[in-house]
């Protein structure tokens, strides 16, 4: 197909018509690239769209990442969500990973090492995980393997959150599916209850309280 104009566009694109009347957008540097210009012969124009569509998505990539930390997932759902086809966010995707800048193990880790230091329970930890995008398997090989006593975690949460909030039967309830919806366990919040309780007890006898 013989080119008869090429005219700029937003985003680094460039329009291309052609002398049948039809038109399509082209990654500019990939025009460039190729030395298109008026009077150019495009033998394969399927193959020239796929190109432009794998070099956008894979500059697309780099700019997510440039910006935030993504699992695989979820980097490949903003590059389809984008408008790029999916063989073109699949090369992007792997071009990433095998570039270092896409490892969801690593990423895992650092983020339950913050979650878990956020007096976070294990379990919310996992729940977090999945909406980043990381898979479930490596979500609950990476969380679980801390063994960490949440009895501490929950006492914490206690007296910065909810300590105004323990007069009465009611509130002592509401506090307990709080901290049940927060991940932790039956027995943990007991325990951590019981403690900080005593806690607070043998502090106001040391005060005269």
């Amino acid at each position: 197909m013989k080119i008869i104009s090429l005219s700029n566009r937003r985003k680094g694109l460039t329009a291309i018509l052609f002398q049948d009347g039809s038109e399509c957008l082209i990654d500019s540097e990939l025009v460039s690239i190729r030395n298109l210009k008026d009077g150019s012969v495009v033998v394969d124009l399927n193959e020239l769209k796929f190109e432009s569509d794998c070099k956008r998505a894979k500059s697309r990539a780099l700019w997510y990442l440039s910006r935030a930390d993504h699992s695989k997932k979820a980097l490949w759902q903003k590059l389809i969500k984008g408008g790029f086809s999916k063989e073109a966010v699949d090369l992007a995707v792997e071009r990433m990973e095998e570039l270092g800048l896409l490892d969801d193990e690593k990423l895992a880790i650092r983020l339950t090492e913050y979650y878990l230091s956020q007096n976070m329970s294990r379990k919310e930890a996992y729940h977090k995980l999945l909406l980043k995008g990381i898979q479930s398997s490596l979500a609950k090989e990476i969380v679980f393997c801390h063994q960490d006593d949440e009895t501490e975690k929950i006492k914490d949460l206690i007296s910065v959150k909810y300590a105004s909030k323990l007069e009465g039967e009611e509130n002592v309830k509401k506090v307990y599916a709080a901290l049940v919806r927060k991940g932790f366990s039956f027995t943990d919040i007991r325990k951590a209850l019981r403690e900080y309780s005593e806690e607070l007890e043998n502090s106001e006898e040391d005060y005269g309280v």
